[in-house]
């Protein structure tokens, strides 16, 4: 009688399973929010009409950028581009107040203050380390490339308290404090905890290294961060020419936490160098060009299995499964050629310049698109019926790679440890409370032998 009753629960699991996932496959896209102009939360109204008053708030001079998840909340960031006054906040939560959806400056209006060194100046991107809820925000300390207000610096928030946890200063060695464009982050585990951060230098062209246990840094420098020759600087969307002279810019951590990806904008190749050159800091041992990208590309993301990025001139994410070409080529991941590139998602109206990614914890990838190309210089964003922002979310059944970084680089453990694999295309986050609650029934089906 025990055992049969154990069994039909048991054999009830698949279904559970595939009940659960049901509605939700691979690639499937859904645009969360879009706006012609993106509107704050003001803590009054005076506050909004004084600020666009004295041009502190110039609404078609705000495009947004970076994004990350975090236990449903969603942040971004607010990049104070090109000119040296309208954006009042360059840090934000994504909320709706009223049926409206608004950013709401995080942590607080304070942090967002122009020309106070303590609070954020310029913020392009972030990272969010969902094992422990800390937001690791890297500020240039520079607005509209003219004003040199502050030393670049990482702040790192609590998000579960909202409170700052820490800052690090940049080296004034390593970062220019007239001249950086800090454009992106990705973190290293090192034993159980966040070591070092990579942060590409979308300038000059270099990838920054600081180590946060030692408060220093150093600038590694290659040719293959560079903008390549011949015509890569040009990238064709919709049939119109833009011009994007620009290097090193995305960048991507592999979940075993061995491999940093990045690329240059105006370059359709993907480079590879390891971890382990980069914390040492004395060579370019291992730097390899791992492959030819179908396009040209702003932001790389690494889940737990494949490598994402935008494909600016078609309008599409595209992404490389790493898995097929490991088990093809028989090769190991200092040695694969990127090869199985395949399109996720396309759309050449709603998915202009799609670059900046985050993911959640149910399987979904968030990203950005923003069409940058016709963000007007001069202007701003030009009302033309078609709006200028939106952000998407796309189920790809993975997690980033900092899942569970805390517990699989610990030592005592043996190093970094593979992360979990989904099972029927649940979500690792479900599975694994799906299983804990199956094991406890169980465990209670043994104890009362029912």
């Amino acid at each position: 009688m025990m055992f049969k009753q154990k069994t039909k629960i048991l054999l009830l699991m698949p279904t559970l399973l595939i009940a659960l996932t049901r509605g939700q496959t691979f690639g499937q896209s859904v645009l969360v929010h879009e706006w012609s102009n993106l509107e704050f939360e003001w803590p009054s109204q005076a506050d909004k009409e004084e600020s666009i008053k004295n041009n502190t708030y110039v609404p078609e001079r705000n495009l947004l950028a970076g994004i990350k998840v975090y236990k449903g909340e969603v942040y971004v960031t607010i990049p104070r581009w090109f000119w040296p006054n309208g954006h009042p906040a360059t840090l934000a939560k994504i909320v709706t107040v009223n049926n409206r959806t608004l950013l709401r400056p995080y942590p607080n209006w304070a942090a967002q203050k122009q020309g106070n060194c303590e609070s954020i100046q310029f913020s392009q991107s972030m990272e969010i380390d969902s094992n422990k809820g800390h937001m690791y925000v890297i500020d240039t300390g520079r607005v509209g490339n003219t004003l040199n207000l502050c030393p670049a610096k990482i702040i790192v928030y609590d998000l579960n308290t909202d409170n700052e946890l820490n800052r690090y200063i940049m080296p004034a060695d390593v970062v220019n404090r007239t001249t950086n464009y800090l454009n992106d982050i990705v973190l290293d585990y090192v034993n159980g905890s966040v070591r070092y951060a990579y942060v590409t230098e979308a300038n000059e062209g270099s990838l920054l290294v600081y180590d946060f246990q030692t408060r220093h840094g150093y600038k590694l420098e290659d040719q293959s961060m560079k903008a390549e020759e011949g015509n890569a600087s040009i990238i064709t969307i919709n049939g119109t020419d833009y011009s994007f002279p620009f290097p090193m810019n995305g960048i991507a951590m592999s979940p075993d936490f061995k491999y940093v990806y990045y690329s240059a904008v105006a370059a359709f190749g993907l480079y590879q160098v390891p971890t382990a050159t980069l914390r040492k800091g004395t060579d370019k041992t291992g730097i390899r060009r791992v492959g030819t990208r179908v396009s040209q590309t702003g932001g790389l993301t690494h889940g737990s299995k494949r490598l994402y990025y935008g494909a600016s001139a078609l309008n599409a994410l595209y992404y490389w499964d790493i898995e097929q070409d490991v088990a093809e080529q028989k090769l190991p991941l200092d040695q694969v050629i990127m090869k199985t590139q395949l399109q996720l998602v396309k759309d050449d109206v709603k998915m202009q310049w799609p670059d900046t990614f985050g993911f959640d914890q149910e399987g979904w990838l968030w990203f950005v698109s923003n069409r940058l190309p016709d963000f007007n210089r001069t202007v701003g964003m030009i009302d033309d019926g078609n709006p200028y922002i939106r952000v998407w979310k796309v189920f790809v059944n993975e997690t980033g790679y900092l899942y569970q970084g805390d517990i699989r680089t610990q030592e005592k453990n043996g190093g970094c440890k593979p992360m979990i694999l989904q099972v029927a295309g649940l979500p690792v986050l479900l599975l694994s409370a799906l299983v804990s609650s199956l094991l406890v029934v169980y465990a209670s089906m043994t104890i009362f032998d029912v």
